[in-house]
């Protein structure tokens, strides 16, 4: 049984550094957003990110042959189809009771559950059966669908940043490395807010539901990081963990195979860590004072 620490959050939370600050520790392995690997992965032959393409990537081709005999023995359309047909969140109460879902939504995460359950065991095989895999897909849909996945403990860090820095940061131009020019997508105030909220709300949900569950504010670990040691700390307590060395602002990043992700997934070497609160002095007022006001009603509620 491999032990998997969710990282549930809205994007442009930091926690594409939080997973790769958890891998420093040799205890944890450090997976991306494996909620793409059909897409950027497999479809599109994305860079992993060890800066290989997916398919030449020497850990997810051993991956994929423990789980189907290779990549290529999976139906890549059927797949995709699945999930399509089962994780979204639209379809989070046919999740937390699947009885109540239509055949096809059935069907397609009894499906999707097996592709899942078999891609899984085969990544905790790969990395070692003493490994913590750290997968930061974040979507609030995908926790609740690996949540059915019988042999494996589902944990969940669920990361809060500030609205305002979530929204500041969704309104920038960021370039996808992996692709040709395309730029990731952005949203204006509106749309980040209601993001923030729904996210959250949902990973809130999750912890109702039993998922082992710790909660931790990304200002708090960009002011100390001590702070994401402590909380991966009382996450795994019941594992014969190390957990990482945090008690200096600057880690060393070593290679990983990150599935998808931002971009500085493929960075290594040594990295401070600072708090980025360039909102506060960059944000337009008007932005703002839209997202503080969306916000604050789920702000509270969801601490």
């Amino acid at each position: 049984m491999s032990t998997v620490v969710y990282v549930g959050s809205v994007g442009r939370s930091g926690t594409t550094l939080l997973e790769r600050v958890v891998a420093t520790s040799p205890s944890f392995v450090s997976l991306g957003e494996v909620v793409h690997l059909w897409e950027r992965g497999l479809r599109l032959n994305e860079q992993c990110g060890c800066g290989e393409p997916f398919r030449s990537c020497p850990f997810w081709s051993s991956v994929g042959d423990r789980a189907f005999g290779g990549w290529d023995a999976l139906d890549l359309a059927d797949v995709q189809r699945w999930q399509h047909e089962a994780d979204r969140n639209r379809y989070i109460p046919f999740l937390i009771a699947p009885r109540l879902g239509p055949s096809t939504f059935r069907t397609a995460r009894h499906n999707f559950r097996d592709v899942l359950d078999r891609l899984y065991t085969a990544i905790g095989d790969e990395a070692g059966a003493d490994k913590v895999l750290i997968d930061a897909s974040k979507h609030p849909s995908y926790l609740f669908t690996l949540r059915h996945l019988g042999g494996h403990d589902l944990r969940l860090l669920h990361v809060m940043r500030d609205p305002r820095g979530v929204a500041h940061s969704w309104a920038k131009v960021v370039k996808r490395p992996e692709s040709t020019g395309d730029d990731m997508e952005r949203l204006g105030p509106w749309r980040a807010a209601m993001r923030w909220m729904s996210h959250n709300l949902l990973f809130r949900l999750a912890a109702l539901l039993r998922i082992r569950t710790e909660r931790m504010r990304y200002e708090n670990f960009a002011r100390d990081p001590e702070v994401l040691a402590e909380t991966i700390g009382r996450l795994t307590a019941d594992k014969a963990v190390t957990l990482p060395d945090l008690d200096q602002r600057v880690v060393e990043l070593g290679i990983n195979h990150t599935v998808s992700g931002n971009p500085m997934r493929f960075r290594t070497g040594p990295l401070e860590i600072r708090d980025d609160d360039s909102w506060r002095a960059s944000m337009p007022r008007k932005n703002r004072w839209i997202v503080t006001l969306l916000t604050l009603p789920v702000r509270g509620v969801a601490r």
